[in-house]
């Protein structure tokens, strides 16, 4: 996937201009195939640094990226996912992820994104060959 079919998406979900200006999205466009839909994408801070994540209809995938950060990414895939949660308050909104095997949990994200974020958790999913 390119850089601009990526941000047409994010332009469809009306969230183009929270994140035009991250690192994390050139990234992410050269990991994602042109077939995963994106459904979401939102920040907040884990294992002590702030990652941006994106939810496909296949997979949940954690990004760090910048100047002064290696590249790093983790995923998750949707299949794996036993719950999730959105806990939303004014400064201090977050976020968790449960697989069988742990329990991610995302601090300090955009309490505006609870509405999509559910939305995107909910969508059907898509099985990804790797």
């Amino acid at each position: 996937m390119d850089k601009k079919f990526l941000e047409d998406r994010l332009r469809e979900l009306g969230i183009y201009s929270d994140y035009y200006h991250r690192l994390e999205l050139k990234s992410l466009a050269a990991f994602l195939p042109y077939d995963e839909v994106v459904n979401c994408i939102l920040t907040g801070f884990w294992e002590g640094s702030r990652r941006m994540i994106a939810i496909t209809d296949s997979r949940i995938v954690v990004i760090a990226a910048g100047p002064m950060v290696q590249t790093n990414l983790t995923v998750i895939k949707r299949r794996a996912v036993k719950g999730w949660s959105f806990t939303r308050k004014l400064f201090l909104s977050s976020f968790s992820i449960e697989t069988d095997e742990r329990t991610f949990v995302f601090s300090m994200t955009q309490g505006a994104r609870e509405k999509l974020f559910n939305w995107a958790m909910e969508q059907p999913v898509k099985e990804f060959e790797e």
